[in-house]
């Protein structure tokens, strides 16, 4: 037992010792090593065992993201458009109510897809080809409308368009010609101001009317004189050039009087030195024999207006008429551009339809 003692005992010796001796060799090696030189970087690190191992530090939350509040520039920073498509509460909405419009009235439609572009658009449109119950009229191209649109081309159609073609052409319209309904675009084609009707499939342009017999009515040949053609000035007409002897045509000049040709010139007689003559002072003249003063002339008379046509007749009827159905009907007389065609749009309203 006393042996098993001692070995015990020694061991931690012999253990501290080779320590010892260790780092001793360490410290004699660096000292006989060059200054510069370290052969520290070829002895092994000791591993560690794992409960020595430093333990991995928490894991940190991330921290909330600031928010920026806009700075001065930010005003000048336009936001960003709305995406070009409708929301599908706005199509289901506008679809839905679109079907009970067209349920009252008989055409020949298809429902468009949902078109937006910027303000441009609409989430339910249909596109017209046939239209109308006693005479169905075609159009030619497609109109793309609003359902409400349709309608009221409809109640015009059957109720004064047809009838007043009849009374008065002799025929009904076979269908229309050179219109127009979408178009992404404001009032009159112009670069800023406000939105056409045109632009949210809610208006339509007419020129021409073709009737069943063949004919045609066209607004810009058919309608007449506007009043703004009534009003126009008269131009002057151009005064005739004068022609000379060779028969050349010479713009009249005016004579300039010289040193020269001032004694040529023929002195001008008046009537009374003529009266005053020797021979005819003391006469006295008949006044018969004298010429009568001259007279004025009459003025022209103005030609009178031609009667209007029955195209004409035909064209104004329905213009007037057509203020019953649509918010807004426009001519030839509202402005030269609308010359060639009528405007029927459905343009919300305050107090009453506007014609033109």
């Amino acid at each position: 037992m006393a042996g098993h003692s001692t070995a015990t005992l020694q061991k931690p010796i012999l253990l501290a010792g080779g320590i010892a001796f260790f780092f001793a060799a360490l410290s004699v090696s660096a000292i006989a090593e060059p200054a510069g030189k370290s052969t520290m970087r070829n002895v092994p690190h000791p591993a560690l065992a794992p409960w020595h191992k430093p333990s991995a530090p928490p894991a940190k939350t991330p921290k909330k993201a600031k928010l920026k509040t806009p700075g001065k520039d930010a005003a000048l920073v336009p936001p960003a458009p709305p995406p070009d498509v409708w929301s599908q509460g706005e199509v289901a909405n506008s679809l839905k109510s679109c079907v009970q419009k067209l349920a009252h009235i008989q055409a020949r439609v298809e429902i468009a897809e949902p078109f937006k572009k910027g303000r441009c658009g609409a989430p339910a449109a249909v596109k017209t080809r046939l239209i109308g119950t006693r005479h169905p009229l075609k159009v030619s191209p497609p109109a793309t409308l609003r359902c409400k649109m349709a309608v009221a081309l409809y109640w015009f159609i059957e109720n004064s368009l047809q009838p007043a073609a009849i009374s008065i052409l002799g025929s009904p319209i076979k269908n229309f010609q050179g219109i127009s309904s979408y178009s992404c675009r404001n009032r009159n084609g112009a670069k800023t101001g406000r939105l056409s009707e045109h632009a949210l499939a809610n208006a339509l342009d007419v020129g021409v009317f073709k009737l069943a017999n063949g004919k045609t009515i066209s607004v810009l040949r058919d309608w007449g004189p506007t009043a703004r053609d009534r009003k126009a000035p008269i131009k002057d007409k151009a005064k005739p050039k004068l022609v000379a002897i060779t028969g050349k045509r010479v713009a009249a000049r005016p004579i300039v009087l010289t040193q020269k040709n001032s004694q040529a010139m023929p002195i001008p007689i008046k009537k009374s030195d003529i009266l005053k003559a020797p021979g005819g002072s003391g006469r006295k003249t008949d006044p018969k024999s004298q010429p009568s003063p001259a007279r004025k002339p009459k003025p022209a008379k103005v030609a009178k207006e031609a009667p209007p046509t029955k195209e004409s007749r035909f064209l104004k009827r329905i213009h007037k008429e057509a203020c019953q159905y649509f918010g807004t009907v426009l001519g030839p007389e509202a402005n030269e551009a609308h010359r060639d065609h009528f405007h029927f749009d459905m343009a919300p309203r305050r107090r009453s339809n506007y014609c033109r």
